[in-house]
């Protein structure tokens, strides 16, 4: 059997099944599991199925967004965790980008206990981070206009992009709603417009997720991984590839996993 024409059988198992493991798809085909291991990389970075624990699942689609009281009972252990992995990469003097979400939310409250004698700064487009950033005395904020996203307490739409290429950042914690090995990708243009901006106008990218949003796919892409210094996330089987850099081998991602308690 000719590698094309395995890979689309395997992709075929795996979207009847819904998921399915490397042994069992190795059985299936007849041919070894190192040569199931390979088509998956293959057709990952190709952005058609997803490895998950245990095994290989088809991409989940993400067609709309949880509301922001939603994401704040999901999984928030993973996301305290995360947002004290990101604040070790905070110098001072920065100007902080904090996006909108739930985990940012997080990683605002931290920032909110630091030394009332330490300046923060920071831009964002999430009403909730503002408010919490501003318990320090000593917080300068300024959040983005644009279209609001009523649900989630945040702003979007070209405003919001536009508004970003007047600030010099720093350092831009950036989260995601899906992302995949082929890049990002979030349930609206608007919001798609707005990581695009950011990542084109800060220093320094760092996207910050939970594995839960790892191998879901939404309407807009954003774009690559590549323009991520670091990726963030928990130990829960997020692919070490997701961080590549173009031309690097696996083992020099910058790749950072945060353990919760």
């Amino acid at each position: 059997m000719i590698a094309d024409e395995r890979r689309r059988r395997l992709v075929n198992l795996v979207v009847e099944r819904g998921s399915a493991s490397v042994t069992a798809l190795a059985d299936e085909l007849g041919v070894s599991s190192m040569t199931v291991r390979r088509d998956v990389k293959r057709l990952e970075e190709e952005g058609r199925l997803v490895s998950v624990a245990g095994g290989v699942a088809k991409p989940a689609r993400l067609s709309l967004d949880a509301t922001h009281r939603v994401k704040l009972g999901i999984r928030p252990r993973e996301k305290a965790a995360i947002a004290r992995r990101a604040a070790e990469l905070i110098r001072p003097g920065d100007l902080l980008y904090l996006d909108a979400g739930t985990t940012m939310l997080a990683l605002a409250r931290l920032l909110a206990a630091r030394p009332a004698a330490e300046r923060v700064d920071v831009v964002t487009n999430d009403l909730a981070v503002a408010a919490a950033v501003g318990e320090h005395p000593g917080a300068q904020i300024h959040v983005l206009g644009g279209r609001l996203d009523a649900g989630n307490l945040s702003t979007d739409g070209p405003t919001a992009a536009a508004e970003l290429a007047g600030f010099n950042i720093d350092l831009a914690f950036i989260s995601a709603s899906s992302f995949d090995l082929r890049g990002l990708s979030v349930p609206t243009e608007g919001k798609a417009i707005v990581k695009r901006s950011i990542a084109e106008h800060a220093d320094r990218c760092v996207l910050v997720a939970d594995s839960s949003k790892y191998g879901r796919r939404s309407f807009a892409s954003v774009g690559g991984t590549e323009v991520f210094g670091e990726i963030i996330t928990d130990d829960s089987g997020v692919r070490p590839e997701a961080a590549k850099r173009p031309g690097e081998p696996t083992s020099t991602s910058a790749m950072r996993t945060a353990s919760s308690p």
